[in-house]
């Protein structure tokens, strides 16, 4: 018999016992061995298992290597940190206050001291949100402006550096908010002066001599305080103190909440006001495995510069756990052309604006990294919206369920497409084929679907002064064949929701050659125009204008303005976000052609959401 050689390539157990047992009884010494004995048997099991164990050990510690592969936590933020990334803490929520307080006398100002504290109870549950920062108000403010809050209790840790036998400065709290940290390093125990060191983040501006720290996490999703060498960053001499300022918070379980209990005195006076300027937001569980995966390598591509929009994207998001998604552009892709701006559109995981006082913070925090002469800009994300009416054409032969139940399955799957396919600045684009096929696909009786497909745009009018309003649907609308038509019999790709004007109900419509109009129902079959020169609507650009335009009233909160584009294949621009609003459905036997299910209406999220672009209003993108 050939003598036979150990397989090493396999990973499987049999695999590996069969390739043993092919070995051993290849040799001489083992001819007529029975190897399905139960003694050989099991030490070929004992081999085949430790075999096996060594190469899914070795397999295993492969995978903890790459950042790709990665499964321990541990392992991915040290591949990471090769890439000079530091990955996300927890956040605590904040939102800001304006406080007015009265004082005894009349002092030049009053101070509100770091860390005065405000509590809130949601759920049963009390939390303590703190200011971050002190905050002085002079007499000339008449003692009043604005605070900012944030939820977290305030801890301090204290170590004495021992050159001898170094220790750690580890944070002992899972949930801390790095954002809060601030270091101290007191000369000893016996001389209390003291030396503020700052986080280091551009290390070609560290000396020798730079008063600065470091971090980064470690084993147990803690964060670790480090500091330099003497070359890089001021190095720690024996006897100092190290003292650690930080908040540890509740990430996400402080959002949303707009009622507080206020302190018993703030700066010392017991008489002030506080008003709540918005609700809570910004608290944010660490960031996820998912998240460093993803991030770390992009941060790396930044290189710690914000030049592209793609940039401005990783960096904003890569601090800004809560938000959904952004998008930006340069101002000269803007309408009109801006230059020397960036446009940030953001998108807040819950809501659809962010406060000013975060598009502040941010803002402020990218000057860090931005161009100098770059300017960016927040502009708030608006909506555009696809109105769809649907015919459903179904055989009732082909399945059990009613009609009714029927036109069920088509407005979920309606509410499916939405929220699979829209909603935020990723999916720029409706595509009718497979909202189409989407629909069919919703129930195997379905033979068809007819869809006609409007565009809307919603804005807020003033009841009370003259202005213009620019509408963009940024979609070439359809254009009328003939034009001119003397009665509203005519075709009209322009129309508009009812609003009070002039004391009439009132609608828009286009003459077919450009101009916007406003009209009312003079009779059954006869309308009458209050105002023939309205406004214009430029078909190929999507862009519909009112001049001059103040209604005396409006039914609800906005005008709906509605086009019908030429493509049934809709695109959003800058910081629109495409939805789905009011999408009719009736179902109809194909084998009578008759209503077998009355129009219903699709619940989806753009039958209510609704934002005004309060950056550029009254213009409306």
């Amino acid at each position: 018999m050939a003598e036979s050689t150990i397989s090493v390539t396999e990973l499987d157990f049999d695999n590996i016992k069969s390739s043993l047992k092919t070995y051993i009884s290849s040799k001489p010494e083992f001819t007529d061995y029975n190897f399905e004995g139960s003694t050989i048997s099991m030490l070929l099991d004992l081999l085949a298992y430790n075999t096996y164990q060594n190469a899914f050990y070795t397999s295993m510690v492969g995978n903890e290597m790459f950042l790709d592969s990665a499964q321990l936590r541990e392992s991915v933020v040290s591949r990471a940190k090769m890439l000079n990334y530091v990955t996300r803490s927890a956040r605590g929520a904040s939102t800001t206050l304006t406080v007015t307080i009265t004082p005894t006398g009349s002092p030049t100002s009053v101070t509100i001291a770091k860390n005065t504290e405000w509590t809130a109870t949601s759920d049963g549950i009390t939390y303590k949100f703190v200011t971050p920062q002190a905050y002085s108000f002079t007499a000339d403010q008449n003692y009043s402006g604005t605070i900012t809050i944030t939820e977290g209790r305030p801890v301090t840790h204290r170590w004495t550096v021992n050159t001898s036998n170094p220790v750690r400065y580890i944070i002992p709290n899972e949930n801390v908010d790095t954002t809060s940290i601030s270091v101290v390093v007191q000369e000893s125990s016996v001389d209390s002066s003291s030396v503020t060191h700052t986080l280091a983040s551009d290390i070609s501006e560290v000396t020798a001599t730079s008063p600065v720290f470091f971090l980064q996490e470690v084993e147990n999703n803690q964060y670790e305080v480090y500091f330099g060498d003497g070359v890089i960053g001021k190095t720690l001499n024996n006897g100092n103190i190290v003292i650690v300022n930080y908040r540890v918070c509740n990430t996400t379980e402080g959002n949303g909440i707009s009622t507080f209990t206020n302190p018993s005195t703030l700066a010392g006076y017991s008489t002030f006001t506080v008003t709540v300027n918005a609700a809570t937001s910004g608290g944010a569980a660490n960031e996820s495995i998912e998240s460093i995966k993803f991030n770390a390598p992009k941060n790396f591509e930044t290189q710690n510069r914000a030049v592209l929009a793609e940039d401005y994207k990783r960096i904003i998001l890569r601090d800004n756990a809560d938000f959904n998604s952004i998008s930006v552009w340069g101002g000269e892709q803007n309408t009109p052309a801006i230059y020397g701006k960036v446009y940030i559109s953001i998108k807040p995981t819950s809501g659809n604006t962010i406060s000013s006082d975060r598009k502040t913070t941010i803002k402020t925090q990218l000057k860090k990294y931005n161009v100098l002469s770059i300017d960016p800009e927040f502009v708030d994300a608006t909506f555009l919206y696809v109105k769809p009416t649907i015919d459903v054409y179904y055989d009732s032969s082909l399945t059990t369920l009613n009609a009714t139940q029927v036109q069920d399955k088509v407005l979920t799957a309606i509410t499916n497409f939405e929220t699979n396919n829209l909603g935020n600045f990723e999916n720029k684009k409706f595509r009718y084929s497979k909202f189409i096929e989407t629909i069919t696909d919703s129930d195997t009786s379905i033979k068809s679907a007819l869809v006609d497909v409007q565009m809307e745009k919603r804005f807020t009018p003033s009841t009370t002064t003259t202005s213009a309003y620019n509408i963009a649907f940024n979609n070439v609308i359809r254009e009328p064949v003939s034009s001119g038509h003397a009665t509203h019999s005519g075709a009209h790709y322009i129309s508009s929701s009812a609003f009070t004007y002039q004391g009439k109900t009132a609608y828009l419509d286009d003459d077919g050659e450009g101009t916007i109009r406003i009209w009312y129902q003079l009779s059954v079959d006869t309308v009458a125009y209050l105002d023939s020169n309205a406004g214009t609507v430029n078909y190929k650009t999507g862009l519909v204008t009112l001049s001059n335009f103040l209604p005396s009233a409006i039914s609800g909160s906005y005008i709906s303005i509605f086009a019908t584009p030429v493509k049934n294949d809709i695109s959003a621009v800058r910081n629109q976000i495409l939805l789905i609003s009011n999408a009719k459905v009736t179902v109809i036997d194909e084998a009578t052609t008759l209503v077998a299910a009355t129009t219903r209406t699709a619940t989806t999220q753009g039958v209510s959401t609704y934002a005004i672009d309060s950056g550029l209003y009254p213009v409306v993108y």
